[in-house]
């Protein structure tokens, strides 16, 4: 005699599909920092002091590093000497228009897992139903009639 199945196991399922709706919402909200991402560049204001000609320089900038003046290259070109830029410090000896840089939250990479995740989720699902799914009887197929002169 077969022992029929118990319907806790769906409220299992569903708590295990809440649990991970609940992981992800807070993977999306938590800020990056508190991830251990490093901290964007902070925009500074920059002067134009002189110009570059596109396709054969770039522009230099002049911008106030507590209380001292430092110059370095703008990876752009085209700006009107004295012109005010935002800039991001890139490297060294090179600094970026902060016009340039992503805005908004970095949450692609954290969104591709998530998305990876619950594609796992939803196969394992599936291969769970085909393997614990009760299996159906075949149709019955009519025998030859019987009928009252055999």
């Amino acid at each position: 005699m077969a022992v029929p199945r118990s319907p806790d196991r769906w409220v299992f399922i569903l708590l295990v599909v809440g649990l991970v709706g609940i992981g992800v919402a807070v993977a999306l909200l938590v800020p990056a920092k508190v991830l251990g991402a490093k901290e964007p560049p902070r925009p500074v204001a920059a002067t134009v002091v002189e110009s570059g000609a596109c396709g054969q320089g770039m522009d230099t900038v002049e911008w106030d590093a507590g209380g001292e003046k430092k110059q370095a290259k703008l990876d752009g070109c085209g700006h009107r000497k004295g012109e005010t830029v935002e800039i991001v410090m890139t490297g060294t000896d090179m600094v970026s228009s902060a016009a340039s840089l992503p805005a908004g939250l970095p949450v692609g990479r954290r969104l591709t897992a998530l998305l990876l995740c619950m594609a796992a989720l939803a196969g394992g699902f599936y291969a769970f139903l085909f393997r614990y799914a009760p299996l159906r009887a075949p149709a019955v197929l009519p025998g030859p009639r019987q009928g009252p002169l055999s």
